[in-house]
């Protein structure tokens, strides 16, 4: 008999084919259910991935015993209800990124998550960012001290491309009422889980300034997308951080993605998606001297953001460990692209 714990995939688009072979890689657990929007969809994965029940309504997974977790992969607006739907029938839940769209969604899902403390839920926005060797060599960089007290973030990364050169179907994600925001909402939940982790997620914002533009994006179709594609914003804190972040998909403009960290001793400067350069430069001074070197995450060839979460979702479900994101800490991470955006 196995004893691999049964899940429920709840969204059959293109990142729930990266869950369903990430499981199955890791080996501890196996999706038993899909659940697709389209009839033509949940029957050509079915047979593609040879998994034995699907359906168009998530409810039926919900009511199976047999599952004990749940992957919600759908577009952000219909998270809230899943979420809340899938807790009330005693599903652990893998919960896609943002969480919600709105100030009242996020609210019910931080409620609904205390109404059931025996269930785990692990929000996705860790992926590419504290499950990751990068993030933990230059948060060790910072707790040691390497450039001192913290007092300013600079980060940028802006683009032609938007989310509909990355996944055709994802039409969904140029309109506001459906996926919350453009790149703010789709990149900036990585953007914060990264840079405010690094301090231990001890920083409190204070006040945001920001512009935001749309309209940029010219698409053969005629279709009009309504979620900002150019903005930046000018953060503080209450610890005195000040964090310039600038983000930009479908800009007329290739900037690197890039972070700049400065300290009262030094600084550090990175790209620090895994995929990207392992160096990190550092400046700083040390015993009164001005030094200038760079140091190597050691990320194996076989690295996989994807990969990561979820063992790491396996990981808080048989091993007890603690989600580094909950939804306390992501809600706290959108109310800042909240307010950027409004």
């Amino acid at each position: 008999m196995s004893n691999k714990l049964n899940i429920g995939l709840i969204g059959a688009g293109m990142i729930g084919d990266v869950y369903i072979d990430r499981v199955r890689q890791d080996g501890r657990g196996e999706v038993i259910w899909i659940c697709s929007k389209t009839e033509r969809t949940l029957k050509s994965k079915l047979k593609q991935f040879n998994i034995p029940h699907g359906s168009l309504d998530y409810h039926d997974i919900l009511n199976d015993a047999r599952v004990q977790a749940v992957i919600i992969a759908t577009p952000p607006f219909l998270h809230a209800q899943m979420l809340k739907d899938a807790l009330a029938s005693g599903k652990h839940v893998l919960l896609e990124k943002p969480m919600g769209i709105s100030r009242s969604e996020i609210g019910e899902i931080v409620s609904s998550v205390h109404q059931y403390p025996d269930q785990h839920v692990l929000e996705c926005s860790c992926r590419h960012a504290r499950l990751q060797p990068k993030f933990m060599l230059v948060r060790s960089m910072i707790r040691k001290g390497k450039i001192g007290e913290v007092y300013h973030i600079h980060h940028n990364a802006l683009t032609r491309k938007t989310f509909i050169e990355y996944n055709p179907s994802g039409i969904w994600a140029h309109q506001r009422h459906l996926a919350g925001g453009g790149p703010f909402f789709d990149w900036g939940v990585y953007d914060l889980s990264f840079h405010l982790g690094l301090l231990g997620d001890k920083p409190v914002i204070q006040n945001v300034r920001s512009f935001k533009q749309r309209g940029l994006k010219h698409f053969k179709s005629g279709f009009k997308s309504d979620i900002e594609e150019h903005g930046a914003a000018w953060l503080e804190f209450d610890t005195g951080l000040t964090y310039y972040y600038e983000r930009g998909n479908g800009v007329q403009a290739e900037i690197p993605h890039e972070t700049r960290i400065f300290g009262t001793k030094g600084s550090l400067r990175f790209s620090y998606c895994s995929w990207e350069a392992p160096e990190v430069e550092c400046f700083s001074v040390q015993n009164g001297k001005e030094k200038h070197e760079i140091v190597r995450a050691e990320i194996p060839p076989d690295h996989d953001d994807n990969m990561e979460l979820v063992k790491h979702f396996f990981d808080v479900l048989i091993n007890g460990a603690a989600p580094c994101m909950t939804v306390e800490l992501a809600a706290k991470h959108l109310d800042i692209l909240l307010r950027i955006l409004n």
